[in-house]
């Protein structure tokens, strides 16, 4: 039976600047990502997608503005909370080199999921394989348990974080970069399976992608984000099928439109 929707809000950026040297990367990024869904944070490269869930999980600390999770402002915490609200979060990286995907490339795939459930939990050794064989049968890998991370593709070591991820049943789960190295028949079968998992734990969900087929399936909640601010967000129906010029030419992969090659 389907988890029950969550009131409220599980992750707030309220004003969130941040800048790298004489680059704002983000100019006062406004967000809510509604608990107990699935929030698609959609935006062309370098639009600061990756800058915001940074923040989020408290990689980096914004010089103006709040991030809130679970309505904790993670400013005001000490290392040991902030490790407690981590602890609620199941994270996939995007995907680049030399740990692609915040993959451990000294260990095959079966033991980068089983080791973060042994790290989180007091399970037996056969609770953890029948767990990690069991997203890793979700996510297609099963057979490849025994495969070390620099023999996968880009996408599968993609899909081996995802299981992970979603073996952890964190309350947030976050995806950055869903759609990268991908091919678009896994893709479309992983936006099925993360949606039911969803519906099944009750999950905040928190996904980043530039794939707006991805993006279709999965969201209840879209924020478009450019220029380092979040410039439409809601509803995922409303904001895909706005007449904001931007959205529109993201949405039609158009060549016309505020969005050029200078920009990305």
């Amino acid at each position: 039976m389907p988890a029950a929707r969550k009131p409220g809000a599980a992750i707030e950026l309220v004003d969130v600047v941040k800048s790298f040297g004489s680059e704002r990367v983000l100019d006062g990024v406004d967000l809510t990502v509604p608990a107990g869904a699935i929030t698609v944070l959609l935006g062309p490269s370098g639009a600061g997608k990756t800058v915001t869930i940074s923040h989020v999980i408290g990689l980096l600390h914004p010089e103006r503005g709040a991030v809130r999770v679970a309505g904790r402002d993670l400013a005001a915490l000490t290392d040991g909370e902030l490790y407690e609200v981590r602890q609620s979060m199941s994270v996939v990286l995007q995907g680049t080199l030399p740990f692609t995907c915040g993959l451990f490339f000294s260990l095959n795939v079966y033991e980068n999921v089983a080791f973060a459930l042994r790290q989180r939990n007091r399970w037996s050794e056969e609770r953890v394989r029948e767990v990690t064989m069991e997203y890793l049968g979700m996510v297609g890998l099963a057979d490849r348990a025994a495969a070390m991370p620099e023999h996968l593709s880009a996408g599968m070591c993609k899909r081996v974080a995802i299981a992970r991820a979603l073996a952890l049943q964190a309350e947030i789960v976050i995806i950055d970069d869903f759609d990268s190295g991908i091919d678009g028949v896994r893709l479309a079968l992983l936006c099925g399976m993360l949606a039911d998992v969803q519906r099944e734990t009750g999950a905040t969900f928190l996904v980043t992608t530039h794939h707006m087929r991805a993006a279709r399936k999965l969201a209840d909640h879209v924020a478009v984000i450019h220029d380092g601010r979040v410039v439409s967000s809601g509803e995922a129906d409303a904001v895909l099928g706005s007449d904001d010029p931007l959205v529109r030419q993201l949405v039609a992969g158009a060549t016309s439109g505020p969005i050029q090659l200078a920009d990305v």
